[in-house]
């Protein structure tokens, strides 16, 4: 089976301006995904969840990220820290789409796990949505 990648235009501009360390984890994420696809979490070192767990379904955040099937991957940056039994998390994390849970993602952003209000990071519309093609990796 065929997965494919791509980025949204906004995060490939920044994609091009992070520390080689940066791109090599987002690259360890992608030819995972490239690999197996997203159908066993344990396959990857970070923690893999939808963007809108714990929050009530007619919660604002919660209805956006479902509109973009937002999800979210823990990068291990500055590193990983095992908080629970069988994931590990971290500060940052990859946002992607992942529609219809088929076999393409889109990546999408990178971030502190919390905005500055201490509320959970969301992407803004600049990452989500676009007058151009997916640059496709």
């Amino acid at each position: 089976m065929d997965f494919t990648v791509t980025y949204y235009p906004q995060f490939s501009k920044e994609f091009a301006n992070f520390d080689t360390p940066t791109q090599d984890k987002i690259l360890d994420f992608t030819d995972v995904f490239e690999a197996y696809g997203l159908s066993d979490f344990s396959r990857y070192e970070g923690k893999i969840t939808h963007s809108w767990k714990g929050l009530a379904k007619n919660h604002p955040d919660a209805i956006r990220a479902r509109k973009y099937d937002l999800w979210h991957y823990h990068i291990g940056i500055p590193e990983y820290v095992k908080r629970h039994g069988r994931y590990q998390t971290s500060d940052y994390l990859l946002h992607f789409r992942w529609p219809g849970r088929g076999n393409v993602i889109h990546l999408v952003d990178m971030n502190y796990h919390y905005d500055s209000s201490g509320k959970f990071y969301l992407p803004s519309d600049k990452y989500l949505t676009t007058s151009c093609d997916l640059l496709k990796v």
